[in-house]
């Protein structure tokens, strides 16, 4: 084209398969990760509590920070413009307005190629935790299921998790604010397993209010509708499903799988964030019998019972914490159950 002699092309990914034999090269590019226009996509923290002043609710500023912060560009902490301005426009009111913008395809394209390690880590990052992976801002979507970093570089670079540099192109990576949290979770819980959430509640409900019964009739209930006996083969799997659900609880608690705690591992550490809540500990067993099957699942749940005790799980813990020993027989679930003040 004669008449043209600059172009800039802005967008989600950088084009990955720019080389000398391609038809696109020499390109000039700045990413997330670049330093020389890193204020330049958004809003820093001054300007923001500006915005807020200049339009007459300077006390929403930390409303505004929680939503809508928690990116880094280059070496700036940048909270998301188009969020910010539509909150503003929309008198305050937060919401999931950045998300609303496009479709959240990619993320059902990357959960969907996910394997059981990599829906751990995205427990973790929806439990407010980081972590530090690997990451090439180049990546294409074609490697999604073959590179190891290509979930996390994709998440990344498309914004649903902060990046920051660690060396060695790891980053520490987590989930950067609240309305992403929202967009996360939701995505988490629809693309992984298409659950029947208004089970979720009752179980949760059951398990902080010591209600044994209850907690057994929401476990079966939420497996036997949601789960095929072959999706369930063995403890890691209940353990996987009741860690990923625990993350809408609202910020109640910070939850952790496989996570080390006193003497082991334990399977899920539901640590309290607010005291109203008790703390909980949770182990899970697996029955395979075919026969005798009530006193097996006592059994095994005793089991897991006194390995909380004896490993002490609970250590660093402080206040009210509920020990859970369950034992599953395909959906079914034998729950025991012990209270300590500590």
């Amino acid at each position: 084209n004669p008449h043209m002699s600059f172009a800039v092309v802005t967008g989600v990914m950088q084009i990955a398969k720019e080389s000398i034999f391609s038809g696109l090269n020499n390109l000039r590019v700045d990413n997330v990760f670049s330093k020389k226009f890193d204020e330049r996509y958004g809003f820093t923290e001054p300007e923001v509590k500006d915005l807020c002043s200049y339009y007459g609710h300077p006390e929403k500023f930390e409303e505004a920070k929680e939503w809508y912060d928690g990116y880094r560009f280059g070496n700036a902490d940048i909270y998301n413009p188009w969020s910010l301005l539509t909150y503003i426009y929309n008198d305050f009111e937060p919401g999931t307005y950045w998300a609303s913008t496009s479709g959240n395809d990619i993320l059902d394209v990357l959960l969907e190629n996910a394997d059981k390690d990599t829906n751990s880590v995205l427990v973790a990052l929806g439990n407010g935790q980081a972590v530090v992976k690997g990451i090439n801002p180049t990546v294409a979507m074609e490697d999604v299921g073959k590179k190891p970093t290509a979930t996390y570089s994709i998440m990344a670079v498309a914004g649903y998790l902060n990046a920051v540099p660690k060396g060695d192109n790891d980053y520490r990576l987590s989930i950067p604010n609240r309305e992403m949290y929202k967009v996360f979770y939701d995505k988490v819980i629809d693309s992984v397993w298409r659950f029947d959430k208004d089970l979720f509640k009752p179980l949760f409900d059951s398990m902080e209010n010591a209600d044994v019964p209850k907690m057994e009739e929401s476990l079966f209930m939420l497996f036997s509708k949601n789960f095929p006996d072959i999706l369930l083969k063995d403890e890691a799997d209940y353990q996987l499903v009741l860690a990923t659900i625990a993350l809408g609880r609202g910020g109640r608690y910070d939850v952790g799988i496989e996570r080390e705690a006193g003497n082991g591992r334990a399977d899920i550490i539901m640590r309290r964030n607010d005291p109203r809540y008790p703390n909980i500990v949770v182990e899970l067993k697996k029955s395979r019998s075919k026969t005798d099957i009530f006193n097996t699942m006592e059994k095994e749940a005793r089991k897991a019972l006194t390995q909380i005790k004896t490993k002490e799980y609970y250590l660093g813990m402080k206040g009210k914490t509920y020990l859970y020993g369950v034992c599953f027989q395909n959906k079914k679930a034998k729950v025991l159950f012990e209270e300590m003040d500590l």
